[in-house]
């Protein structure tokens, strides 16, 4: 992987609307039994938001994490031979990396076509992830790919890829009272960054009550998918031999609606503790339910995700979400590290 000293970067980690690039298709040798390859570019998730780097304060470099999504409309093998992706800002093309063969072959998988349940078929993915300057105010990247089929000659594929920050409108609570861990959660290196609806989603273990993070109205709830029995393990049996399967990998779980486009979706409760069901309008802070290991979960916990739109069972695209007691945190660390200053001036 070779990258232009336009500007500097650090490279971390390793990672669809989706948007056709037939740019052009060209014709197969005359002896190909197979016809005309057709194929086209998205990616995955189909919206790539940059976030902060920062913890508790911001920081100078924002990250963004997507899979680059190579379908063939017949589903026939390509294989990728080179790359490119441009980084522009405000029409400004301000760095470029490029990548070999054997680069791609590093980060190639079928990832997102053996996902359940929002997979897309693919003929592969490139996972990507980047961190860069706010300051260079990155909103567009422009990918070239060079891919080859059997008996084809190469195929120039170019894809547009908007890239932007998110403005959080719902002011959020944690959805747990009490004391409890974020076992894992919107990260780029956990496994929710594979998804397309889960990709800034939480998982919380060791609560107690589920909690509604805002007002909302319940667009979605279910009661009715029994616990999984062993830890550590998922039979999944348990939700596909109920009504609506599909919807029950999330096990008893309840959709907010909060209104501008934003929902949340709160999974993997007890069986029997949801207290609401659809059209209920709920109150920040008011009881939803227990904690519980139903549906596709290996442990009790709680699986938290702010999403675009109603559509349940992580059919929908994921937005990153923020908290109000991590804004608290943010004043506290801020209080305790001035009266240490202070500490050490007097002293």
């Amino acid at each position: 992987m070779k990258m232009t000293s336009e500007i500097g970067r650090r490279e971390f980690l390793q990672q669809s609307a989706l948007v056709t690039a037939g740019i052009w298709l060209p014709k197969v040798k005359p002896d190909s039994p197979q016809g005309e390859y057709e194929v086209t570019l998205g990616t995955w998730p189909h919206r790539i938001y940059k976030e902060n780097d920062g913890l508790l304060e911001p920081a100078s470099t924002e990250s963004f994490v997507f899979n680059l999504l190579v379908k063939e409309k017949e589903n026939r093998a390509v294989d990728p031979l080179s790359a490119r992706l441009e980084f522009y800002s405000a029409g400004e093309r301000v760095n470029m990396v490029e990548f070999s063969k054997k680069a791609l072959e590093a980060i190639r998988s079928v990832s997102i076509a053996t996902r359940e349940p929002d997979n897309e078929q693919e003929a592969f993915d490139l996972r990507h992830s980047f961190s860069l300057p706010v300051t260079l105010d990155v909103d567009r990247l422009v990918y070239e790919l060079v891919v080859m089929g059997l008996g084809s000659p190469e195929m120039h594929r170019r894809l547009e890829i908007p890239l932007s920050r998110y403005e959080q409108k719902t002011k959020l609570i944690f959805p747990i009272r009490g004391k409890f861990v974020v076992v894992v959660g919107h990260d780029f290196n956990e496994p929710h960054s594979d998804g397309r609806s889960q990709h800034f989603a939480y998982d919380y273990s060791w609560g107690r009550e589920v909690i509604a993070p805002a007002d909302a109205t319940v667009v979605f709830a279910r009661n009715d998918v029994p616990d999984q029995t062993i830890p550590g393990t998922i039979n999944s049996k348990l939700y596909t031999n109920v009504p609506n399967p599909t919807y029950a990998i999330p096990g008893n779980h309840v959709l907010l609606d909060h209104g501008n486009s934003e929902y949340s979706s709160l999974g993997h409760m007890q069986h029997g503790s949801v207290r609401v069901k659809t059209g209920d309008r709920v109150r920040q802070g008011e009881v939803l339910g227990q904690m519980g290991s139903a549906g596709d979960s290996q442990v009790p916990h709680l699986h938290y995700q702010l999403q675009m739109f109603g559509e349940p069972a992580y059919l929908a695209d994921g937005l990153p979400s923020r908290f109000a007691a991590a804004q608290n945190l943010k004043r506290l660390v801020r209080f305790l590290n001035m009266r240490a200053q202070a500490a050490m001036a007097t002293a």
